[in-house]
C-alpha cells in the first residue's frame, strides 16, 4: 500500500495524529521548504553579481538536493507513523470509496493487506455500515460540520462479524471549497462496548431484583444524592426511580410538604462505618407517617474515604401496630385475668366456708342425738326424784320405792354419762377440725388419729346418703404438714364423691386407705364405687369451674382446690383414675415432711 502514498498530508496520518494535526503538519513543512528554495534562490542571485555564474549553478543545484532529501526523509517518517500506527486510519471519496487505509485499519476489517481492504470494499455505506443511517448521519455532519469527533457505529467485518468503532474524521476541500476526500482516525471500541453493555445489563438486572425487594433500597453519593434508588422506594416518595436520581431526600419530601433529617448520612460520611440497625420514621407522599428499620453501610474508595453510602429500610408500621395492639390486648387481659384470679379466690373461700358448714350442719345433727337423749333421760330422772321426795314427805316410803329409785337413778346416770361423752367427743373432733382448717401453720399429727376425727365429723352428711365408710390407716403414721389443708382435701373428696358419684342418694361405698409408700412419702388412696366419669369429665376434672352440677349450684372448685393444695401447699402429686359405671380412684403421694417454702392457702 506504501505505493498509494501520494499526499504527504496522508502520510502524515500514519503518525497517529489527528487528521486536522496532520494537515497543519504537512502544511507547515511544504512551507519551510518552500522557505528554504525561495532563500537559496535569492541568495544565488545576489552572488551572481559577485561571483561566477557557474559557481551560481552549482549552489543552487546543492540546495535543491538538499530539499529533496529532507522532502523524502520527511515521507519516511510519516510513512512509518502511518504503517505503525495501531488505530486505523483511512482515506475516502465523500461518495465512500476508500483512497488509502493503513495495516490497521486493513487488520480491523479482517483484511490482510490493506490493498485487499482498497480492492474489497468499493462503498462503504452498503459494504462497511451495518447500519445504512449511521453512514448517512456521518455524512451530514462532514456537511454540517466538517468534521465527526468519535462519532460511534457499527462495522461488519470481512467474516462477518460486527464491530463497534469510535470514528474522528475531518473533510479535504480544493482551491473552490469542494468537499475531495474525508480523513479520519478510527479505533476499535467493540471490548469497551461490550463491557458497557455488560455493566448496563448488570444494572438493569440488578434494578430489577432490588425493585421485587418489599423494602427501600438506595446509594447515595457523597453530596447525599441518589445514584440507584428501587421502585418500592420511589412509591413511597411518589415518583419514577429515574426521576429521583441526582435529587437529595430533602428535594424530594419537599414536594409533598415533608421533611427528613440526613444526620444518618452524615455520620456515615464523618465516622465511615455502618449505622447499625436503627428505627426512623417520617412520612411518604400520601402524608403517612410510617415507621422503618434502617442501616446505613458505606462504600469505601481506595483512599479510604466514603465513595457511596448504601441504605435499605424495612417498612414495620404495621408490626408497630400490631405491638400496640397486642399491648392493649396484654394489659386488658391482665386486667381481665387479675379480675377473674379476685373472683376465683372469693369463689374459693366460699366454697371452704360452704365446706366448713356443711361440716358444722353435720356434727350439729350427730350432737343433737346423744345431747336429745341425755335431756330426755334428765327429765325422766327429774321426774321420778320428784314423786320420790313426795313419798317421803307422805311416809309412804317403801323400801320397793327406794330399790326402784336407786336402780333408775342409776341406770340415768349410765344413759348420761355415754351420751354426753358421746356428745364431748363429737365436739371434740369439731374443734380439732376447726382449728385445723383455721391454722397455717406447719404442726406434726398423727395421720390416723386426724383421718379418724375427719370421718368422725364427716359421718352424719355421709349416714343419710346410705354411703358406707371403711377405713384401713396405717397405725404410727407421723406427719409433719398442714392438717387444715389435709382436712380440706379429704372433706372435699367425701363432697365430691356423694354428690356426683352416688347421685339421688344411691346406695354406695368408699374406701380410704393410707399407709407409707417409702420412708419420705405416705400414700392415701381414696375410692368409690359410684356412678365413675367419662374420658371427657375426667380430663377437666381437676379444671377450675369445671363441674356437671351448675344447674344444682356446683362451683366447680372442689377437686381445682384439691389439687392446688395437694401440689403446692402440701407439696405432693395426685393421680386420678375413673371409668364410666367403675367408680373413680383417687391416688394421693405426701411428703412426710411438708416443704417449708409453699405459701399458705
Amino acid at each position: 500500500m506504501g505505493s498509494s502514498l501520494v499526499w504527504p498530508d496522508t502520510a502524515l496520518a500514519q503518525s497517529g495524529l489527528s487528521p486536522l494535526a496532520a494537515v497543519g503538519i504537512s502544511t507547515f513543512v511544504v512551507g519551510v521548504t518552500c522557505f528554504l528554495i525561495g532563500f537559496g534562490i535569492a541568495t544565488l542571485s545576489m552572488r551572481r553579481k559577485v561571483r561566477p555564474l557557474a559557481a551560481d549553478a552549482t549552489r543552487e543545484a546543492s540546495l535543491r538536493l538538499l530539499a529533496e532529501q529532507r522532502q523524502a526523509e520527511a515521507q519516511e517518517d510519516y510513512k512509518k507513523l502511518f504503517e505503525s500506527s495501531i488505530d486505523g486510519i483511512y482515506v475516502t471519496t465523500p461518495s465512500g470509496e476508500i483512497l488509502n487505509a493503513n495495516p490497521a485499519l486493513a487488520r480491523m476489517m479482517g483484511y490482510d493487506t490493506a490493498e485487499q481492504l482498497i480492492d474489497g470494499v468499493k462503498d462503504v455505506a452498503h459494504n462497511i455500515y451495518v447500519d445504512p443511517a449511521a453512514r448517512d448521519e456521518y455524512e451530514l455532519r462532514m456537511r454540517r460540520d466538517g468534521f465527526v469527533r468519535e462519532y460511534e457505529y457499527q462495522v461488519r467485518q470481512r467474516n462477518g462479524n460486527i464491530l463497534w468503532l469510535s470514528d474522528s474524521a475531518s473533510v479535504v476541500r480544493d482551491e473552490a471549497g469542494k468537499p475531495v476526500r474525508y480523513e479520519g482516525v478510527v479505533r476499535d471500541i467493540t471490548h469497551q462496548r461490550e463491557v458497557d453493555i455488560a455493566l448496563e445489563n448488570s444494572r438493569r438486572f440488578l434494578q430489577r431484583v432490588i425493585d421485587t425487594v418489599p423494602a427501600v433500597i438506595n446509594v447515595k453519593d457523597r453530596q447525599f444524592r441518589y445514584i440507584l434508588m428501587n421502585r418500592y422506594m420511589a412509591g413511597v416518595f411518589g415518583i419514577e426511580p429515574d426521576e429521583a436520581i441526582g435529587k437529595t431526600t430533602a428535594e424530594l419530601m419537599s414536594r409533598y410538604g415533608a421533611a427528613k433529617t440526613d444526620r444518618f448520612d452524615r455520620s456515615v460520611l464523618e465516622s465511615r462505618k455502618e449505622t447499625g440497625f436503627y428505627e426512623d420514621e417520617y412520612a411518604d407522599s400520601t402524608g403517612a407517617m410510617r415507621q422503618w428499620v434502617v442501616n446505613k453501610v458505606p462504600s469505601l474508595g481506595p483512599d479510604g474515604l466514603v465513595e457511596a453510602i448504601f441504605t435499605v429500610s424495612l417498612d414495620i408500621t404495621d408490626r408497630k401496630r400490631i405491638e400496640q395492639e397486642m399491648r392493649a390486648a396484654r394489659d386488658a387481659s391482665e386486667e381481665a385475668l387479675r379480675n377473674l384470679k379476685e373472683t376465683q379466690n372469693s369463689l374459693i373461700e366460699a366454697e371452704k366456708l360452704a365446706a366448713l358448714g356443711r361440716l358444722v350442719a353435720g356434727v350439729a345433727h350427730e350432737v343433737n342425738n346423744p345431747v336429745g337423749i341425755s335431756l330426755t333421760v334428765a327429765s325422766s330422772l327429774e321426774r321420778r326424784s320428784r314423786l320420790f321426795k313426795d313419798e317421803i314427805e307422805r311416809g309412804e316410803l317403801r323400801r320397793s320405792s327406794l330399790n326402784d329409785f336407786v336402780k333408775a337413778c342409776s341406770e340415768a346416770a349410765d344413759q348420761l354419762v355415754s351420751n354426753l361423752n358421746r356428745a364431748a367427743e363429737l365436739i371434740q373432733s369439731f374443734k380439732q377440725v376447726a382449728a385445723d382448717r383455721n391454722y397455717s401453720d406447719r404442726r406434726t399429727f398423727d395421720m390416723r388419729d386426724l383421718t379418724e376425727q375427719l370421718i368422725t365429723s364427716l359421718r352424719p352428711g355421709i349416714g343419710k346418703n346410705n354411703v358406707k365408710v371403711q377405713m384401713d390407716c396405717e397405725p404410727g403414721l407421723s406427719m409433719t404438714s398442714y392438717p387444715g389443708s389435709y382436712g380440706q382435701v379429704l372433706t372435699n373428696l367425701f363432697v365430691n364423691s356423694i354428690t356426683h358419684a352416688f347421685p339421688d342418694r344411691a346406695p354406695g361405698e368408699i374406701d380410704i386407705k393410707v399407709r407409707r409408700m417409702n420412708k419420705e412419702q405416705i400414700e392415701l388412696l381414696f375410692s368409690d364405687n359410684g356412678c365413675g366419669m367419662t374420658p371427657e369429665v375426667r380430663r377437666q376434672a381437676f379444671d377450675p369451674f369445671f363441674t356437671t352440677r351448675r344447674d344444682q349450684g356446683g362451683t366447680g372448685l372442689g377437686l381445682h382446690i384439691v389439687y392446688n393444695l395437694v401440689t403446692n401447699r402440701l407439696g405432693g402429686r395426685i393421680n386420678m383414675r375413673s371409668e364410666a359405671g367403675k367408680g373413680t380412684h383417687v391416688q394421693i403421694v405426701l411428703p412426710q415432711v411438708a416443704p417449708l417454702e409453699q405459701a399458705a392457702e
